[in-house]
């Protein structure tokens, strides 16, 4: 949740509908799962009352066009949604085609991302591409993309692994100059969201992570996940991945 009373906003992120698709294809057979998220969604809204649900990004799943599933479904999952909230999109690098899935009242953002708040000034990007110059005068910018989680090993080779949030600091000398000179005072924090579709698959972040799904924050060095402080979904405070990365290959030691 961001924000209060009429600014207070619900953000989730990757809900990745229509994944099961590819699952299929993988050989593992899954009913839609879309039912499932939309009743989790709608809880939330239920509990929290925000005036605003902002989807950051790969709502969708298959690219680089929408599955069958997809315009069967996203449709009436949208509308439904809006009968309760304002619902928002900042559209991922999955949602090709989305345009074309949206009810008249759902508001489909820029890729570069949008800044809400008054007081305090968030900014929200998918994190695929460059987020807008103004986000970066924000007091935290949020992103997502990388379904940041974190592995656990123990002796016997049990392995786990739990999704995670990420805090980071910005290398402003590491951005490009038309970014660096929007920032006009101290940088915003960062904010990595984990995925909120549960049937996504976790980057675990004490170990190495692919370079396509990184983004070009992570790619310049602006961003670097080494000093990423890590948070499970309940708060806990883990550390920093350099730090699990040492802890955790020595699952002996615990």
């Amino acid at each position: 949740l961001i924000g209060r009373g009429k600014e207070k906003a619900l953000v989730v992120a990757d809900l990745h509908l229509g994944v099961e698709g590819e699952l299929e294809a993988k050989g593992v057979s899954l009913p839609s799962q879309t039912p499932k998220v939309l009743k989790k969604l709608l809880e939330l809204v239920s509990r929290y009352r925000p005036a605003r649900l902002i989807l950051l990004g790969d709502v969708k799943h298959n690219i680089p066009v929408a599955s069958i599933q997809e315009w069967r479904e996203l449709p009436s999952f949208f509308e439904k949604l809006a009968q309760h909230v304002r619902v928002e999109v900042i559209p991922g690098n999955h949602d090709g085609d989305l345009a074309g899935m949206l009810p008249k009242g759902v508001v489909l953002h820029s890729a570069k991302g949008v800044v809400i708040g008054k007081r305090t000034l968030v900014g929200l990007a998918h994190g695929h591409a460059w987020p807008a110059p103004e986000l970066f005068r924000t007091k935290t910018l949020v992103l997502a993309h990388n379904h940041p989680a974190i592995e656990f090993r123990d002796a016997l080779g049990g392995r786990i692994i739990e999704p995670v949030w990420l805090k980071l600091r910005i290398h402003t000398r590491k951005l490009p100059p038309e970014v660096r000179k929007a920032i006009t005072a101290q940088p915003p924090d960062v904010i990595v969201m984990p995925a909120f579709g549960e049937l996504v698959s976790g980057a675990p972040v004490n170990q190495k992570m692919p370079e396509e799904l990184i983004g070009p924050l992570f790619k310049s060095g602006a961003l670097k996940i080494d000093d990423a402080q890590l948070y499970l979904l309940d708060g806990t405070y883990l550390g920093t991945v350099k730090l699990l990365r040492k802890l955790l290959a020595r699952p002996h030691d615990f």
